[in-house]
């Protein structure tokens, strides 16, 4: 006869499995992260700009925007979502579906020559800016640190501040179907914490026998650095 010992600690063991699987199926469409604490990862290309992680954040030495910084990674997306840090907000952004040629679409992060006080876009040509797109200013002072999430679904670009559940800004266009995330910088603002999925998380359906099922992802350890 099995204790009631014995089976209360194998229902305890097999409680604290099922809530370990869960929590790497939460995590499990990231590809990417990067927390920049021993330096940057290898995978950001630092096209222009001289970018480099010091103190445990990344940033371009030289910012500028004509043309634009750029420093990608090298995942061609579609749908995707993207969470970082913003420190010392000042003038700087992040590309979307984006290529080192200068197209994409650009989400700015404050702006208008290191005075905005919001969110806006651009679609940008061969590294040329359209004109400011759905701005939402009195977002936050400058040098102010921000939290940002973006998602980009089919033609919806989605800006999420804070961790607000609604968007502060958002942008309708099919000019680019897919490309790189990067980030551009004309200021000394700075960022951290960079959190890539290939769409926005969800958690996936219970595999065979009731298990998570865990895709295969790549995963890019503190180690790989420069």
């Amino acid at each position: 006869m099995i204790s009631t010992r014995i089976v209360t600690r194998v229902a305890f063991v097999s409680a604290m499995v099922l809530l370990a699987a869960m929590a790497c199926v939460a995590s499990a469409g990231v590809i990417f992260q990067d927390h920049f604490d021993n330096g940057a990862s290898p995978l950001w290309n630092n096209e222009s700009g001289l970018w480099t992680a010091s103190g445990g954040v990344y940033f371009a030495q030289y910012p500028a925007n004509s043309p634009p910084t750029y420093s990608s990674l090298p995942f061609n997306l579609a749908d995707l979502s993207i969470e970082l840090d913003v420190n010392n907000v000042s003038d700087g952004g992040i590309w979307l579906r984006s290529d080192p040629d200068g197209n994409g679409v650009l989400l700015v992060t404050g702006g208008w020559q290191r005075t905005g006080t919001g969110l806006y876009w651009h679609i940008v040509h061969a590294f040329a800016t359209g004109p400011v797109l759905n701005e939402h200013a009195g977002l936050f002072q400058q040098g102010d640190n921000i939290h940002l999430r973006i998602e980009v679904q089919g033609d919806m670009y989605s800006a999420f501040l804070n961790g607000a559940a609604s968007p502060a800004t958002t942008l309708t266009t099919s000019e680019y179907s897919s490309g790189r995330v990067a980030l551009y910088s004309f200021s000394s603002q700075s960022v951290d914490n960079v959190v890539l999925t290939p769409e926005p998380a969800t958690l996936s359906s219970p595999g065979r026998g009731g298990a998570p099922s865990l895709p295969l992802v790549h995963r890019f350890s503190d180690d790989q650095r420069l």
